[in-house]
């Protein structure tokens, strides 16, 4: 089991953001993980219809760039449960903000490497949630993010996917990932 963040963040409920795979204090928690570490580029896997990427772009003014990194509308995920989260067109929340950009490989992030990313400062994982695709991600973001950057997951804990599994056994490995009390998310600054 991962080592638990207790006062390293700070969950600020009366902040309010509107979307349905994060609840506002999720939310919350990532918008101060992202901004601790004042990113100028971010990249989001599994950026889906953009929702959090808006949500970052409007209150982390230190960002000048944001891929986010997605799959085409008829793409076939390893888990079936994650069928209905595919977006018809990816990234459409935060399309209209001249900083973001989207990535969109018939693979998602597997057919994505490190030479097709530029260097980063945080990396939000919520795209597969298969183990495999898990730790291929993690590997993908520990190759891309700069030193004093973060990398963040989503879906820690949540017994309908393999996140956990993937997460626990690169915590076995050596890796420094903590999980945030009280939320699905987890986090390793490089």
């Amino acid at each position: 089991m991962l080592s638990i963040a207790r006062s390293e963040v700070e969950v600020r409920p009366n902040r309010i953001f509107s979307n349905p795979y994060l609840n506002d204090s999720e939310t919350a928690v990532l918008v101060d993980l992202v901004s601790s570490v004042s990113p100028r580029v971010m990249v989001e896997i599994g950026c889906q219809t953009g929702r959090t990427a808006k949500t970052i772009l409007d209150s982390v003014h230190t960002l000048e760039a944001y891929v986010g990194v997605d799959v085409p509308w008829d793409h076939e995920p390893m888990l079936s449960c994650q069928r209905s989260e595919i977006p018809y067109t990816a990234g459409l929340w935060a399309a209209a903000d001249p900083r973001f950009s989207v990535l969109v490989h018939e693979r998602g992030s597997l057919g994505v490497g490190p030479q097709d990313l530029e260097p980063c400062d945080a990396v939000f994982i919520d795209g597969d949630h298969s183990a495999y695709a898990v730790t291929h991600d993690s590997n993908l973001a520990r190759a891309v993010v700069r030193p004093g950057g973060i990398i963040i997951w989503h879906d820690y804990c949540n017994p309908a996917v393999e996140v956990t599994r993937a997460l626990d056994k690169l915590y076995e490995e050596g890796w420094p990932i903590v999980h945030v009390l009280g939320t699905w998310l987890a986090f390793r600054r490089t």
